[in-house]
């Protein structure tokens, strides 16, 4: 289910009034979408509502107030919409120490390249979404954030929306080999992110 920029309030005042609301509100269902792999990478699982809310926040942090303007952050956000046959995320390289963030990220060269999803012994390569401005046909640079989708066929669909059958995030990276699981709440939200369109 997208959104449009009838969704989008450009009344600054009104949405700093309602501001600590939204945020309560998204912080448990940003909470169940997050997946931690191993001590650094963190994936957050978008749907509708997230990206909205992250639409709404720029919009209102960047004072945006033109309707071109805001159609064209949806149209960025858009991007990372789930639906019936795709996972969507975005991956934070969380570093504390700032004076060895370019060390680090030389380390994990590449790490954006080696993300999959694995659903019943199956590998879903992840599908990086490039930057607005970036080449999609030039590998990217490693960067401390990366978007991604996990396109799945009908077979890694329906096995990933039956909770019985494993399903695991994994990073097989030369420095960074790891994996979590996908189970409980998280993978009842992300479960509906895949519903069939209705007929």
């Amino acid at each position: 289910m997208a959104f449009t920029t009838a969704d989008i309030t450009t009344d600054h005042g009104s949405y700093a009034a309602s501001r600590s609301e939204a945020r309560a509100r998204m912080i448990p269902i940003r909470s169940e979408r997050r997946v931690r792999v191993g001590d650094i990478l963190l994936f957050e699982f978008e749907n509708a509502q997230t990206l909205q809310y992250q639409v709404q926040e720029m919009v209102y942090t960047e004072r945006l107030s033109a309707p071109g303007e805001v159609a064209h952050e949806i149209d960025v956000y858009s991007r990372l919409l789930p639906s019936s046959h795709v996972l969507t995320a975005t991956m934070f390289i969380e570093l504390n120490q700032l004076d060895a963030v370019r060390d680090e990220l030389r380390r994990l060269d590449g790490v954006q390249r080696r993300i999959s999803l694995e659903i019943g012994g199956v590998t879903v390569p992840a599908v990086e979404i490039p930057g607005i401005d970036e080449d999609p046909d030039s590998p990217s640079e490693t960067v401390s954030v990366h978007m991604f989708r996990f396109p799945l066929t009908d077979e890694t669909r329906d096995a990933f929306r039956d909770p019985e059958v494993p399903a695991e995030l994994v990073v097989d990276h030369p420095a960074y080999n790891d994996s979590t699981p996908i189970t409980g709440a998280t993978r009842r939200s992300l479960i509906a992110d895949l519903a069939l369109p209705s007929s």
